[in-house]
């Protein structure tokens, strides 16, 4: 039976989780093609509590199938967290969705480039 990796510590704040992740930057587009990453929600406004997620949007080179869940596994390793994580293209499509569109304005409104330290995304429209 192989041992479980430990998880890292729980991130506390966005600049913890932002230089976390500037740093799984090249694995995270090695392993799985990750061309940007921006963080959103709780921690992007800088409002997380103890049980907060970490809320990411990835721009990814390919598909990833099965490896989707891989890369959040990896993600939660390294934040100590739950995450959730969707893509740009899902966030465009469910822009086309007029009672969705709503909960993407909102989710646009508040990310953060991870490359960017803490600077925001502008929306692609």
């Amino acid at each position: 039976m192989q041992a479980r990796r430990k998880a890292r510590s729980r991130v506390q704040s966005r600049q913890e989780v932002v230089e976390r992740l500037q740093t799984a930057l090249p694995t995270l587009r090695e392993r799985y093609g990750v061309r940007r990453l921006a963080l959103y929600g709780s921690f992007a406004e800088e409002r997380p509590h103890t049980r907060s997620d970490v809320d990411l949007v990835a721009d990814l080179e390919r598909p990833l199938g099965w490896d989707f869940v891989a890369m959040t596994h990896f993600l939660e390793q390294l934040l100590g967290r739950r995450v959730d994580i969707t893509t740009f293209e899902c966030l465009q499509r469910a822009a086309e969705i007029p009672h969705k569109r709503p909960i993407v304005e909102s989710v646009y409104r508040s990310l953060q480039d991870v490359e960017a330290h803490l600077g925001t995304v502008p929306d692609p429209e």
